[in-house]
């Protein structure tokens, strides 16, 4: 049972460090965009996929386990399979990690889903422009306006 509470401890640290990490990225998602910004978003996604790679694997490792000792993985929130209060305790640890991670989820994807909605209107209060004039100069470098179009009353 030493290996199955290892398991469930290596989880919750992950899920923990997952959690500190969502909450970096919500806090750069609510800032002006600058470029470091947008490099430290990167990064952050970096650490994301791999704490999610490591809960992951420590899932797959915690139901090994399960299955090495006689038990089934159950979807519930106290498993009967909790042999101790070590492990209960750590138990409802990663459920109340796994919790709050789930909800900064959802909440950074409406801040990024409300940073590309202004993206895309500014991208087309600009395209609107250049589908009537694609493009300012001609081929000889002269301006392509309008000007030699309009004509003139003569007094």
């Amino acid at each position: 049972m030493d290996n199955l509470l290892a398991c469930i401890q290596n989880e919750t640290v992950a899920m923990t460090d997952l959690v500190e990490v969502l909450h970096q990225e919500q806090a750069a998602l609510t800032q002006a965009p600058t470029l470091e910004l947008m490099e430290e978003l990167n990064a952050l996604t970096q650490k994301k996929t791999l704490l999610v790679d490591s809960i992951s694997k420590s899932g797959h490792l915690r139901n090994n386990e399960l299955l090495s000792l006689g038990f089934k993985f159950e979807e519930t929130t106290v498993p009967t399979w909790l042999q101790n209060t070590q492990q209960t305790e750590c138990w409802a640890q990663l459920i109340e990690q796994t919790t709050k991670a789930k909800e900064l989820n959802r909440i950074n994807g409406l801040l990024i889903t409300r940073h590309l909605t202004r993206n895309q209107s500014t991208l087309d209060v600009l395209n609107q422009h250049s589908d009537s004039n694609p493009s300012l100069y001609g081929a000889n470098g002269q301006s392509n306006t309008l000007r030699g179009n309009v004509r003139g009353v003569v007094a």
